[in-house]
């Protein structure tokens, strides 16, 4: 696992799956869990544990960078309901509750 986020190499892949049609992409995803399933088959009961556990941490990491970095932003803006809901960022039209999540916003 890559410790450093690199940006211009994320928003290469970002930009270059952008450019994919709805086939191509679809075609891509299939492949991507035919791989994982293929991975996952080959992995030991142990192997698969640690590996749920890894990514159950990088998603609770990813969450509260996400979380930081819109409360961040918030603060920057000065606004008093953010723009986007901390929990799920889903766009906030000004309301106290996310429209998405329903988590509160204030």
């Amino acid at each position: 696992m890559e410790e450093n986020f690199n940006y211009e190499e994320a928003m290469a892949k970002l930009n270059a799956a952008k450019a994919l049609t709805p086939e191509q992409l679809a075609k891509k995803l299939e492949e991507a869990q035919r791989v994982a399933q293929e991975t996952l088959a080959k992995m030991t009961p142990e192997e698969r544990k640690r590996a749920e556990e890894e990514a159950q941490k990088m998603i609770r990491e990813d969450e509260q960078k996400r979380k930081a970095l819109l409360e961040s932003a918030q603060q920057v803006l000065g606004t008093r309901t953010p723009k986007f809901c901390p929990y799920c960022g889903t766009p906030n039209s000004g309301s106290n509750f996310c429209p998405n999540c329903g988590g509160a916003l204030k």
